[in-house]
């Protein structure tokens, strides 16, 4: 696609952006895609994520095993010419299954850790996203603007050749220097904008290239649109605020299962002088001077809390969801209705003008301020397409799909072998 056209870069995104919504599903397109999410798993902050979850599975795998180990106890003493000596086992009951109430604790820990996880690999995701649309946009702004500077550059030689022949004045050679200034200006700024928005691609993708073929208008053109929002309920925030609320759920039963008592049984057997020794002790903490009661209701307020923000979550993002879909079916229309508009004399309306002012129909200031009116149109083009892009991205996020979708063609994010 040759960027010395930003009508036609509108026209061709306006068409992926309006196709019909349908089931978010994989296209031919998914390669480009398969590379972006590759690329992604080297990330330094899902790396960090994934060392955490290494963390918790070992810790799921400690949790599975016994709480209590038994004691051995001996004992030697000498009683004037005889040797007396003990020894004895002792081993504490967990009778109230303290040890499996934490390994459920653990387990859910570890799914919390994998949402974690599969949230920050979204996020990255829908960031890369983001920066390739700015960059795509930045990009045709900016070579517009140098297309706009080559041709008031040759505007000005024009205006100096025709005033020297008497068919302009002085006042039109300032106009076209004043123009030439102005695009000088916004050409540089554009520039700059342009090096940003590559930056942050490259910050992302350390081996994309600017040449190569992945672009938004083909990442967004790989993945159908769903217009169900019921899919927020498999949203990865939403799915660690859940999991949050189970273990915290299950910490109370690990407090209850911690503070109940736990006896402990013990044999000793030993020898005083001639005499054999066999005795069985039995010990068990009572509970009478603090039986834990605030404690328990401490964290079942707390798993009231936990609750409480998940169904807030829910509700928030359902409407988050719902308000997204709207915006992107919005900026859709609008697109089609601007491609509609400007499609038949986007191209021909600068040959025209420029006509008309070689002829004299037109002044200088008048042919300038047409020159504008028709770069603000254009512009304007590139502005409405790249939110329409942002606004499909967003909706692909709120909604649960973008998620969703990664998962329907990538290897788990909690395989090892992914990362």
């Amino acid at each position: 696609m040759n960027l010395h056209k930003p009508f036609g870069f509108a026209c061709l995104c306006a068409t992926v952006l309006a196709a019909p919504l349908a089931l978010a599903a994989p296209t031919h397109n998914t390669g480009d895609l398969t590379w972006l999410l590759s690329q992604l798993k080297q990330h330094p902050n899902l790396q960090a994520d994934f060392q955490q979850l290494q963390s918790a599975t070992a810790s799921v795998r400690a949790a599975g095993q016994s709480l209590y180990n038994p004691n051995l106890e001996s004992s030697i003493e000498k009683e004037g010419n005889a040797n007396n000596f003990t020894l004895g086992l002792s081993q504490t009951l967990d009778i109230n299954d303290q040890q499996q109430e934490q390994h459920s604790a653990a387990q859910l820990t570890l799914v919390a850790q994998q949402q974690r996880l599969q949230l920050t690999y979204l996020q990255l995701v829908e960031q890369t996203l983001i920066a390739l649309i700015n960059w795509r946009s930045s990009k045709a702004v900016f070579q517009l603007a140098q297309q706009q500077e080559q041709q008031l550059e040759r505007l000005v030689t024009v205006v100096k050749r025709r005033r020297a022949a008497g068919e302009v004045g002085l006042l039109d050679e300032q106009l076209a220097l004043y123009s030439l200034s102005e695009i000088l200006n916004q050409t540089a700024q554009q520039a700059s904008a342009y090096a940003d928005a590559k930056l942050a691609v490259q910050a992302l993708l350390p081996t994309w290239r600017e040449g190569g073929p992945l672009t938004p208008e083909q990442l967004l053109s790989g993945i159908k649109l769903n217009s169900d929002t019921e899919s927020v309920i498999r949203h990865p925030q939403l799915l660690l605020v859940k999991s949050q609320w189970q273990q915290q759920r299950q910490q109370v039963k690990v407090i209850k299962a911690e503070r109940a008592v736990k006896p402990t049984i013990g044999l000793v057997a030993g020898k005083s002088g001639d005499d054999n020794l066999v005795s069985v002790s039995f010990s068990m903490p009572l509970n009478i001077m603090n039986s834990f009661s605030d404690e328990y209701q401490a964290a079942e307020f707390m798993t009231m809390s936990k609750e409480a923000e998940y169904q807030a979550l829910k509700r928030t993002m359902a409407f988050q969801a719902q308000a997204s879909k709207e915006v992107m079916q919005a900026y859709a229309q609008r697109v089609k209705r601007w491609q509609t508009i400007n499609q038949a004399n986007a191209d021909s309306s600068l040959a025209l003008i420029e006509q008309q002012w070689q002829s004299g129909d037109i002044s200088t200031a008048e042919y300038l301020t047409m020159r504008q009116q028709r770069i603000s149109g254009l512009l304007a083009g590139i502005e409405i397409v790249q939110k329409s892009q942002l606004a499909s991205v967003n909706w692909l996020t709120q909604s649960g799909q973008l998620s969703h979708y990664i998962s329907t063609f990538t290897d788990p994010l909690t395989d090892g072998a992914a990362l």
